[in-house]
């Protein structure tokens, strides 16, 4: 499902991998938002199959040298960046910088996206419901005015970093070991946020001008008060069994359905929420965001990703191929929005 086809580019894929030294002495979702060789690889294979040439770049210090150099037509970027709170970023600032261009939102949009708290302000301005919340650096001893049970999130990252099954609380004491544990291990500020116990929804938007709405996900918890949580595939584990001489278990505590059984109604607010969330961010090209269904029947936003993981088995990918894309029509989709927007 092409936005039509374009001419053979030569493309760069810039990316963050993940190495095995990553893994020791730290946290393994602190590398979830990497990616493994078998992502990189499915989605060059993706871009070969249009016929467009790749050149592989790693986005790390020598990235600025690295496209300086090699001058490609566009960059298609899934970079998260290794560093700062607006590391997302990084890779449009240098490609803006040389004057190359790239796939998916700009500079200020991913810092924004990474940056949970400005996002919920943005959406709440443009009258998008989004749980309330608030930002701490340190254990405060109460709940600040929100209502009980809470989640404790991490304020500058995504793919479910700093999530455990105790992140949902429900009294002052064990919020603080929530805020603590997340302080000492991470080093960043911590979103507390009134949690919505009801229905979660995943969608994938594409576009710029008109937008594609794909198919939406809904994730289905074991538990009532369930969370999405980390969930490393199988290179990552493999890997994790190589630094570590261990494989852990990550016991499935959630299902992903698509398409999600929803009634026209819901389904019309699901996709009017979603682009309304996505022309609010400024997003460009694609994004996966997620949002809840309360018990009051108002959806909350919860986040935005606009560099969301695109492993082919991942929710993006899925949701495309419940829409009769194959994953080399998502990536080449994504590639021609960006082509077109950028009139190359």
């Amino acid at each position: 499902m092409s936005a039509g086809r374009t001419r053979e580019q030569r493309v760069a894929l810039v990316f963050n991998l993940v190495h095995p030294e990553m893994l020791k002495g730290r946290p393994l979702d602190a590398v979830a938002e990497l990616d493994t060789e078998p992502t990189i690889a499915a989605i060059e294979a993706a871009l070969r199959s249009r016929g467009h040439a790749v050149l592989r770049i790693e986005a790390d210090e020598a990235l600025h040298e690295a496209l300086r150099r090699s001058r490609p037509d566009i960059v298609f970027n899934i970079a998260e960046g290794i560093g700062g709170e607006s590391r997302e970023s990084h890779v449009p600032a240098i490609c803006e910088f040389l004057g190359i261009p790239y796939t998916g939102s700009g500079v200020l949009t991913t810092a924004l996206c990474l940056d949970k708290p400005r996002t919920k302000e943005i959406l709440a301005h443009h009258g998008l419901a989004t749980p309330a919340y608030r930002v701490v650096t340190r254990p405060a001893g109460g709940s600040a005015g929100l209502r009980f049970p809470l989640i404790v999130k991490l304020a500058h990252e995504g793919s479910s970093m700093g999530l455990t099954p105790e992140s949902v609380v429900d009294d002052a004491a064990s919020l603080d070991r929530q805020i603590a544990r997340l302080v000492e291990t991470y080093h960043g500020p911590v979103l507390v946020e009134e949690f919505i116990s009801g229905r979660e929804f995943t969608v994938g938007v594409l576009g710029n001008e008109e937008l594609s709405i794909l198919p939406i996900v809904e994730i289905v918890f074991s538990h009532p008060r369930g969370i999405n949580l980390f969930q490393p595939d199988d290179a990552l584990l493999e890997m994790l069994a190589d630094a570590r001489k261990e494989r852990p278990q990550y016991p499935r505590l959630h299902e992903a359905v698509c398409p999600a059984l929803v009634d026209a109604a819901l389904a019309d607010r699901i996709r009017d929420t979603a682009a309304r969330a996505y022309r609010a961010l400024d997003c460009r090209d694609w994004c996966r965001m997620e949002m809840r269904l309360g018990q009051d029947g108002a959806l909350y936003v919860l986040e935005l990703n606009p560099i969301a993981g695109i492993d082919p088995t991942y929710l993006l990918p899925r949701a495309a191929a419940a829409a009769g894309w194959s994953f080399a029509d998502l990536i080449n989709r994504i590639l021609d929005l960006a082509l077109a927007r950028t009139k190359r």
